[in-house]
């Protein structure tokens, strides 16, 4: 995705406002995040297992306790299953949802068995219910989902406890409430943090990607990328023809010693954005060095890249840079065409050699 400073801001939530930053955000995460988050869905199964033992201690004689076991084994299959599926899923939100799903899932299994054992070891449950909060903002998820989650649990467990309490332990839940809710916003702060800080990240990587690939003047690729293009399509080359052209400004030197530099530098600006308005959207346009520009077709061949590059000349020579007062600017173009088993140096040199006969032979013409 192209860099822009604007694709990177954030909105109240802790997501990209543009929802292809967010999208290619996503897809990066997913990339560092989904095995961790994988592994600890199963953690989260695997310790609500481990209550059984403390319902064996004080709710073993109870006679809904197999049904107890029966449905701590049963969510904690559903973690099981919840480890397949998310390793199966296209879109990373999804997983990410189904995160969500998963913890609710459990939550509510555990006060099912709450229900079922009409346990009444409160302070175990207030610290069980901590743990399941703790549990939503600690795995990897975005924001809004972990404040969806986090509030369903603080709430629940509320509810839940205010419904079977005795009037002598309604202080005690309230108290509990306050801890919870104080758990739960120090929890929502963090994780609010810890997203805006990874995205903000992100945006910073994607600077500095965009920023080693691009020509500062121009704005468009520089020579490295184009030489990473150009090696990457080589390589299947043998699926579609490539073609290279290779132009420079003619008597850009005179440019910059009658007008100043300033000047020629607004005439590379301006023609750049000329040809850039008038390729395809999958073409690599480059600047080569000083005044030299390339640009790489894919599935052209020589006649068609040929007709593209006259096109290109003629746009230049009746378009003026409307910053200075130059006047009319003209370009000579070299064409090639991709041989099989030649390297990408001789290729480029081979359009190069093109663009100097252009020159020598008149200047502002397309050789091919």
């Amino acid at each position: 995705m192209e860099y822009k400073p604007e694709y990177f801001a954030l909105n109240k939530i802790s997501q990209f406002r543009n929802r292809d930053a967010e999208a290619d955000f996503m897809d990066y995460d997913k990339t560092v995040s989904l095995s961790i988050v994988r592994v600890l869905i199963l953690v989260v199964g695997f310790v609500f297992g481990l209550f059984i033992f403390s319902d064996l201690y004080f709710y073993r004689d109870n006679p809904v306790f197999y049904t107890s076991v029966a449905l701590r084994a049963f969510g904690m299959l559903i973690t099981f299953a919840a480890f397949f599926l998310m390793g199966r899923l296209k879109h990373y939100t999804h997983t990410l949802v189904m995160v969500t799903l998963t913890q609710l899932t459990i939550f509510t299994i555990y006060l099912i068995n709450l229900h079922l054992l009409q346990a009444t070891q409160i302070y175990l449950q207030f610290m069980t219910a901590m743990l399941f909060i703790m549990s939503i903002f600690l795995i990897p998820n975005i924001w809004k989902n972990s404040i969806i989650g986090g509030s369903a649990i603080f709430t629940g467990y509320i509810v839940f406890r205010a419904h079977s309490i005795s009037p002598m332990e309604q202080s005690t839940l309230v108290m509990q409430g306050i801890y919870l809710l104080i758990c739960f916003l120090c929890c929502a702060i963090f994780l609010y943090g810890r997203e805006s800080s990874r995205r903000k990240q992100f945006a910073a990587e994607k600077r500095m990607e965009h920023i080693s690939i691009t020509d500062s003047l121009t704005g468009i690729n520089n020579r490295g990328r184009f030489e990473h293009v150009l090696g990457l399509w080589i390589k299947n080359a043998r699926l579609s023809p490539i073609s290279l052209l290779l132009f420079d400004i003619d008597d850009f030197k005179s440019v910059n010693d009658r007008f100043g530099h300033t000047a020629g530098d607004k005439v590379l600006i301006g023609l750049t954005e000329i040809i850039s308005a008038h390729i395809r959207d999958g073409d690599i346009f480059a600047r080569w060095g000083g005044e030299e520009f390339v640009i790489l077709f894919s599935n052209t061949n020589l006649e068609k890249a040929k007709e593209l590059a006259e096109r290109l000349r003629r746009l230049a020579e009746i378009t003026p840079c409307a910053a200075t007062n130059v006047g009319k600017t003209t370009i000579s173009i070299g064409v090639a065409e991709f041989r099989r088993g030649e390297t990408s140096t001789e290729f480029v040199n081979r359009a190069d050699a093109k663009m100097y006969e252009a020159k020598r032979s008149g200047k502002n013409r397309v050789v091919a």
